[in-house]
């Protein structure tokens, strides 16, 4: 029978269809001979089809994915190389506005994007992102394949952001494969990548800026991807590896040791499941003597430590050369040799080390976003060997040439530039000796271009919590008090003074840059100033929000649910428009950290005392009503001994409970289920700990400061802005008291001198006191009365009811919220209207989370992070007559995470706290007499000042009988002014 084309055709359709029939159970059940005579079969029907068939370019592609899918599978470069140029071909043939060239588009940038991944061609990048573009813009909406060509856009702008650390790219990465999540079915076969890919790139936006929520959203995603593959899919090992990279960074945030076992687990089995030669094989090795070196930190086993460096060499070995992640797997490697330097002592593994680290910045290209990081970890070997026994000549100036380059790397994180300049300073102030030619910078020129670096380092894009709880916080507040001591040790008391303002309650700092006026920009450039204005309003509203929701409602049900709380796009977008008005005439300092001239004004009602506490020394900055900055060293004081008073006191309060009680618990006064914390009774150990600080700091201060101060017939004004453990520290208590109150020998004392109040920033001493009533009107008053909240049912403070009515009694125009009125909201409706507020309620500091420390009213917590959203321009006096509302967090000692602080950034002038618990008999007696000194202001007329009418309060509490005289500390030292 004679043999037709048609016959021919025929036969070779079904060669064709076999291959796809088998490349599709291949893809359902992995059985590699399925794949193998995929390909046979479609190699062959690919062959016996002309040109001009117009199946060809289809029998092209086919053939084309299942050589990519052997690629991804057994990591064979040739099947890649292949695969490109079959995708090429079928293009080409295809024309525009063909149905099929939308897909071959797609899977042309695709696997360019996969070459990219590994030879590092930018090209290659460029080209994949401009034709997935093409195929995403060309495609309709209603296209069944528009969700794929959107997630592959989003695993190249991905890549892309990983190339050049543009923010942008990553937030167009997340919100497609979000989409590609909520968008497919539970039981699609795709699924698990798509759960992948959208945990990748939260994992990837944590690591840039550093909001946990997005860490644990990723765990969660790859989690369930892992789960839904099965071993024998050969994207297996790679879901095991990125759930394993997500459980490392949550161990080095938490340190639990679960979370390092289960991700050595899954980094082992990653290993085991993936063949010997896979293209992706070294990185599961490098990650897995990653995991390793975190459990030898973590033990100090060296075994763990030599099975890392094994992998790790393995990694290395295993990698072609130029492949774009070698860098990577050398700068680990390097950290690995030189960790076993210093603990085993051979010299061999340093210069190993080295040499690994030089090859790193070699192989890494000069625009990389990680090069910084990179050439920081040079610098680090140098410096080790600088410090060691085997030191050469050239190890500074090549430490130092490796942290110039790192600090002024254009496209590198912000951090990692911070960190290289302060190792490049810390070379200079140690090393200097060695330095045959003289450096390119000086210190102050080094850590001046690292205090610029500070406000990019706590991003704007992080809701609160993040910002507080990120590790740029505690690096933050390292870099400026050794840049404040550098400038100190040199003269530059200005400087210093600038530098710790900029490093000081950083995040509130934010909150105020978005509240500043704009009259200047709206009346030259009036569309910018109102875009401005309302992102700066979407930001506040942003990022103050709630605590992230729990992990079993994160599960990926929407885009929600996978994308953070925290809205990035607007903080790009505030960014952008910040840099565009700093290009306009003008405008160049536009939102810049406050210069000295400008911070000025903050003495206008007296001196300011910035403290710096240094482990190599301690000084006091006075900034003056004329902008000077008088410097008073303190010898006396020193970290160690400001530690050591913090300790004492906080033993004590913890003992006798007065950091964790509220108002009810502390009626009675020889209340002793605390317990003995030292053989001192606590009146004896408060009067060490005030003596000691009277001695050491306040003392020396003082003495200069009434020099300044011109002679006048009331007590001088003094604002206290310590840092460090003196920010915990009842400074304006200090003194030397007798301890028996009869005794004619005097009291030495800070209250016998002068009024004191606190401050958390120079700027917030800047705002107007102006008279928000008319003069000889009465404020409005809100006054708040919580005797018995249902949410503090076991704690009642029956004081409250006498602490309203003594205030009633003493104001003029006031509101009553007693009880069940007094609910969140309307606490916060009443604060919009009342210039005056008096809470008398439960306060309660959150130590885990400082954003949910709260006052306790009738229906709910109002926490420091409702408060923060809210903006109150007429508000005026605050008195929190509650427990711990100016109490903070020891590790954000600069941070001022308090109520008190809070109640300040939100729009009042001044604000009356306490530092610790207080008792329910102590505090009506208090708010009576400041209320009488109020009111005596008030009617008087002129400017109020709060914290001389607190000041009388105290000196009565002190002289009174029995409960709250001079030795009874505990009671009346908690009280604190905060403001103007």
């Amino acid at each position: 029978m004679e043999v037709t084309e048609d016959d021919n055709l025929e036969k070779v359709g079904t060669i064709a269809n076999l291959g796809v029939c088998l490349s599709a159970r291949f893809k359902c059940i992995g059985e590699p001979q399925d794949l193998e005579e995929s390909i046979s079969l479609m190699q062959l029907a690919n062959a016996l089809t002309p040109d001009d068939s117009p199946d060809k370019h289809q029998r092209l592609s086919n053939l084309a994915i299942s050589l990519f899918s052997r690629f991804k599978r057994e990591g064979r470069a040739e099947d890649l190389e292949e695969a490109i140029a079959l995708w090429t071909r079928a293009v080409e043939l295809v024309p525009d506005g063909h149905v099929d060239k939308l897909g071959l588009l797609n899977n042309l940038g695709a696997s360019l994007l996969e070459r990219f991944q590994h030879s590092g061609s930018a090209n290659d990048l460029e080209k994949a992102i401009e034709l997935q573009t093409r195929a995403v813009e060309l495609t309709p909406e209603d296209h069944p394949d528009k969700l794929m060509w959107l997630i592959s856009l989003g695993s190249s702008h991905m890549r892309q952001f990983e190339r050049l650390g543009n923010l942008e790219d990553l937030e167009r990465a997340i919100a497609l494969q979000s989409r590609s999540v909520e968008l497919t079915p539970d039981g699609h076969p795709n699924k698990p990548g798509y759960l992948n890919n959208a945990g990748s790139s939260l994992q990837t936006r944590f690591t840039r800026l550093g909001d946990f929520a997005d860490l644990e959203r990723a765990i969660v995603l790859k989690a369930r991807a892992v789960k839904l593959t099965s071993d024998s899919y050969p994207d297996k090992p790679s879901r095991l590896n990125n759930l394993a990279g997500s459980l490392q960074d949550r161990y080095q945030r938490t340190r639990d040791a679960k979370d390092l076992e289960e991700a050595i687990a899954h980094q082992f089995r990653a290993v085991k499941l993936s063949p010997d030669g896979h293209t992706d094989k070294p990185a599961y090795l490098n990650n897995l003597g990653a995991n390793l070196y975190s459990r030898f930190e973590q033990s100090g086993n060296l075994d763990d430590l030599n099975q890392a460096i094994t992998h790790q060499t393995t990694a290395v070995t295993l990698t072609p050369e130029e492949h774009p992640d070698e860098p990577f797997w050398l700068c680990n490697l390097s950290n690995s040799l030189e960790e076993r330097f210093k603990r085993v002592g051979n010299v061999l593994d340093l210069e190993e080390a080295i040499k690994c680290s030089t090859r790193s910045v070699e192989l890494t290209p000069e625009n990389h976003a990680e090069r910084a990081q990179r050439l920081r970890s040079l610098g680090g070997r140098f410096f080790t060997r600088l410090c060691s026994p085997h030191a050469h000549a050239d190890d500074a100036p090549r430490a130092m040439e490796a942290f110039l380059e790192a600090m002024q790397h254009p496209t590198s994180h912000p951090l990692e530039q911070l960190r290289a300049s302060a190792l490049y300073a810390g070379i200079l102030t140690e090393f200097s000796h060695p330095l045959t030619t003289p450096p390119q910078l000086s210190l102050l020129e080094a850590w001046k271009h690292a205090i610029s670096l500070v406000p990019q380092c706590i991003w704007l894009g992080n809701d609160m919590r993040g910002r507080y709880t990120s590790k740029e916080l505690s690096l933050v507040r390292i870099v400026v008090s050794n840049a404040a001591t550098a400038a100190i040790t040199t003269g530059e008391y200005g400087l210093a003074l600038e530098w710790l303002e900029t490093g000081r309650a950083v995040v509130w700092s934010q909150v105020l840059q978005l509240r500043t006026p704009l009259d200047d920009l709206h009346r030259l450039h009036p569309q910018l100033a109102d875009r401005l204005r309302r992102i700066s309003h979407a930001l506040e509203l942003t990022a103050s929000g709630s605590p992230s929701m729990s992990m079993e409602t994160q599960l990926p049900s929407s885009s929600h649910d996978i994308q953070a709380p925290s809205s990035h796009g607007y903080a790009l977008e505030y960014d952008k428009l910040i840099s565009i008005i700093r290009g306009l005439e003008g405008f160049e300092d536009f939102l810049r950290p406050k210069t000295l001239s400008q911070l000025a004004g903050a003495c206008a009602s007296g001196p300011v005392v910035v403290i710096n506490v240094h482990e190599s020394r301690c000084d006091a900055l006075v900034l003056c009503r004329a902008g000077d900055v008088v410097h008073i060293p303190l010898p006396e004081l020193s970290l160690d001994r400001a530690m050591g008073i913090q300790k004492y006191l906080w033993d004590l309060l913890r003992a006798k409970r007065f950091l964790n009680r509220c108002r009810g618990d502390l009626q009675d006064e020889d209340d002793e289920r605390g317990g003995r914390v030292t053989e001192m009774e606590p009146p004896d150990m408060m009067r060490k700990i005030l003596a000691d600080l009277w001695n050491w700091v306040v003392k020396p201060i003082m003495d200069i400061v009434s020099t300044l101060v011109p002679p006048s017939a009331t007590l001088p004004h003094v604002t206290w802005c310590p840092t460090g453990p003196l920010v915990f520290l009842p400074l304006h208590a200090a003194g030397i008291y007798p301890k028996n109150e009869c005794t004619s020998a005097p009291s030495q004392t800070i209250m016998d001198i002068a009024v004191s109040s606190y401050t958390p920033t120079l700027e917030a001493l800047l705002k107007p006191r102006t008279q928000v009533t008319p003069a000889g009107q009465d404020p409005r008053v809100l006054i708040v009365s919580q005797p018995a909240s249902p949410l503090a049912i076991n704690n009642p403070i029956p004081g409250t009811t006498t602490e309203a009515a003594i205030v009633m009694s003493l104001v003029g125009e006031s509101k009553p919220l007693y009880d069940a009125d007094g609910t969140i909201q309307a606490v916060l409706e009443g604060m919009t209207t009342h210039e005056w507020v008096h809470l008398a309620c439960h306060g309660a500091q959150n130590r885990k989370d400082p954003t949910n420390s709260a006052f306790i009213l009738h229906d709910g917590h109002l926490t420091l992070a409702e408060l923060m959203s809210h903006h109150l321009p007429n508000a005026d006096l605050a008195v929190l007559s509650a427990c711990q509302t100016a109490t903070g967090d020891e590790k954000l000692s600069e941070e001022a995470v308090h109520l008190a602080a809070g109640m300040l950034n939100i729009g009042y002038k001044s604000v009356v706290g306490t530092m610790w618990s207080i008792s329910d008999y102590a505090a009506p007696d208090v708010m009576k007499v400041f209320y009488t000194v109020m009111a005596e202001q008030v009617k008087a007329g002129g400017e109020l000042q709060p914290a001389y009418a607190l000041h009388e309060a105290i000196k009565v509490l002190r002289r009174s009988s029995g409960r709250g005289g001079m030795n009874d500390f505990l009671r009346w030292v908690p009280f604190v002014h905060f403001g103007l």
